[in-house]
């Protein structure tokens, strides 16, 4: 059995002529991976395994992380936010789930690779992960798409609950995975950020849908 951590990265911001991809942290982003460190260290968290996607904003909040519990982040492709080239075959894709004709792949196939463009790649990295850490603590810290798609992956007759839901920034949602399984223990906690948990939703993107980036 394996206790995840998924940990949303701090606020970030898209700098002109730049890429989302290269968006760094923000003076609040900073503040809140510097709160949710010193949190973990507090409570005695330390990860048998500790991940992050590689995009620069998540890196970023994983090595604030790190350096409150003296752990060195893994970067490990697969858990970053949706591409762009994956954007349109994934609104395809989940317009067509919602007729209830995948109900039963989605429900066959909880917690075990998909076939599908973001939770596919999504999917095959945290069975790998978990494959390597099947007992322990292991903590992601990814992007806010990541964090609702696995619980959707976990939790497919839940799908449209768990894709609109608001995921702040450095919010910890943990899972207790048992094999294809998973039982929510939080989702989205910001008690550990105090008076910034309210600024945890702000965005300073226009492509973001509220809480994907």
């Amino acid at each position: 059995m394996t206790e995840l951590y998924l940990i949303r990265h701090g606020n970030a911001k898209k700098l002109n002529g730049v890429s989302y991809v290269t968006a760094p942290l923000t003076e609040l982003g900073r503040r809140q991976a510097e709160l949710t460190g010193e949190f973990l260290k507090q409570s005695g968290i330390q990860f048998d395994g500790f991940y992050s996607s590689p995009l620069k904003r998540a890196l970023e909040t994983a090595n604030i992380i790190g350096a409150h519990i003296g752990q060195t982040p893994v970067v490990r492709d697969g858990l970053q936010e949706m591409e762009y080239r994956e954007l349109p075959a994934t609104i395809a894709l989940e317009l067509f789930a919602r007729t209830g004709l995948l109900n039963r792949y989605f429900e066959t196939h909880a917690g075990q690779v998909l076939r599908h463009p973001m939770l596919g790649r999504i999917s095959r990295a945290v069975v790998e992960i978990l494959r390597a850490h099947p007992q322990g603590r292991v903590g992601l810290v990814a992007h806010g798409g990541v964090i609702v798609g696995v619980m959707a992956w976990y939790m497919p007759r839940e799908r449209q609950r768990w894709w609109r839901a608001p995921v702040g920034n450095c919010s910890i949602t943990r899972l207790r995975v048992d094999g294809n399984g998973a039982q929510v223990l939080t989702f989205d906690d910001l008690t550990h950020l105090g008076e910034l948990a309210r600024s945890a939703y702000q965005t300073n993107y226009t492509f973001s849908a509220g809480r994907g980036l």
